[in-house]
C-alpha cells in the first residue's frame, strides 16, 4: 500500500522488541518522521536527508525519553509514495499511528481505505509549505472518507496563508492540525503575525489543533512567548505535544534535541495535569491510541 503508486500490498512485518515493552509509559509523541536513505525522492523535493531515521531508532529514542507511542506523519520530500510509514504503522500496531500525504490522481477503492485505517491511519496530511494551495475540489472523495472517518487535516503551511486555507477545511467540517506553534513567522512573532492571529481566532470552532513542536523552526523565544497565547485560545484539550524527530532541515543533533524538546514543554507548561492533558488525553482521542 504506498498510494502515490498503485500498489496495495498489505502483509505483517515484525515487530521491533524493545525492553519494558508491557509497560509502556502513556505519553505521546504527536508529530514525528521516519525514513531511510535510499527511497525514492518526490520531484519537487526541497530537502534531501543524507541521514537515516528509522522507526526503529525512533522506538529506542521513545523508550529512552519516557515516550511510549508515536504519531508519524509521511515527510514531504518522499511525496505519496507511503510505503516505509505504511511499513512502520503495520510494524509496532500498538505504538504508532500514522498520516500519509495521498495522491488525488490515482484510485482508492472502500477496501483500501479500510485497509489504512486497520493499519492506523488516523488523518491526512497537506504539506504544502512552499507549495501552491492545492485544488481542492479534486480532493472531494477523499475528504468525505476524513469526515466520516473523523479524521483530520493536517496542514504544513506558512501561517500567512491561513486565512485562505482555514475556512475552507472548517466550513467543509473537518478537524485540522497546525503544527510548529502554528507556523508563526519567526520575524514578526506570535504577538505581531496576523496568520497566527487568525489561528488564536479559530479556537472558537473548536475543531482546529495545534502541535507544539519545532520550537527551533520559529525561535525557542518566540515559541515560549507563543505557548501561554495557545494555551488560553485553545486551552490543554486542543493542544499537543511533540518531538518533530528527526528535526528535518535542519543541523540539530538528533539524539540531543530529542529529550531536549520534553524539557522546553516541562518549562513552558509548569502544571503538570495541564502537561498530562496534552500529552495523552488530547493524541490519545484525536488518533485512537
Amino acid at each position: 500500500m504506498t498510494l502515490g503508486r498503485r500498489t496495495f500490498a498489505t502483509g505483517a512485518l515484525a515487530a521491533v522488541t524493545l525492553p519494558a515493552h508491557a509497560d509502556l509509559p502513556p505519553w505521546i509523541d504527536a508529530h514525528t518522521h521516519v525514513f531511510v536513505r535510499g527511497l525514492a525522492l518526490a520531484a519537487n523535493a526541497r530537502y534531501a536527508p543524507n541521514y537515516d531515521a528509522s522507526w526503529q531508532t525512533l522506538l529506542e529514542l521513545m523508550a529512552k525519553n519516557g515516550v511510549g507511542r508515536a504519531l508519524i506523519l509521511q515527510p514531504s520530500f518522499l511525496g505519496f509514495d507511503n510505503s516505509y510509514l505504511f511499513q512502520a504503522l503495520r510494524a509496532e500496531p500498538g505504538r504508532f499511528r500514522g498520516v500519509p500525504w495521498v495522491s488525488p490522481s490515482i484510485e482508492i477503492t472502500p477496501q483500501d481505505w479500510e485497509s489504512m485505517a486497520d493499519i492506523g491511519v488516523r488523518g491526512l496530511r497537506f504539506p504544502i509549505y512552499g507549495l501552491p494551495t492545492p485544488q481542492w475540489s479534486a480532493y472531494r472523495d477523499m475528504f468525505a472518507e476524513a469526515l466520516k472517518r473523523d479524521w483530520p487535516i493536517h496542514l504544513y503551511v506558512e501561517s500567512r496563508r491561513l486565512p485562505e486555507i482555514l475556512p475552507v477545511l472548517l466550513d467543509g467540517g473537518h478537524k485540522v492540525v497546525m503544527p510548529h506553534y502554528g507556523m508563526f513567522d519567526r520575524t514578526l512573532g506570535p504577538a505581531r503575525d496576523p496568520g497566527f492571529q487568525f489561528l488564536l481566532q479559530s479556537a472558537r470552532t473548536e475543531r482546529v489543533f495545534v502541535v507544539m513542536c519545532g520550537a527551533y523552526r520559529v525561535g525557542p523565544e518566540r515559541a515560549r512567548q507563543a505557548t501561554p497565547m495557545l494555551l488560553d485560545a485553545f486551552g490543554p484539550q486542543r493542544l499537543l505535544w511533540a518531538s518533530d524527530w528527526p528535526h528535518t532541515d535542519t543541523d540539530l543533533n538528533r539524539v540531543t534535541t530529542y529529550p531536549l524538546t520534553l524539557k522546553w514543554f516541562e518549562e513552558w507548561v509548569p502544571d503538570a495535569a495541564v502537561r498530562r492533558t496534552i500529552l495523552v488525553d488530547t493524541p490519545t482521542k484525536l488518533y485512537g491510541f
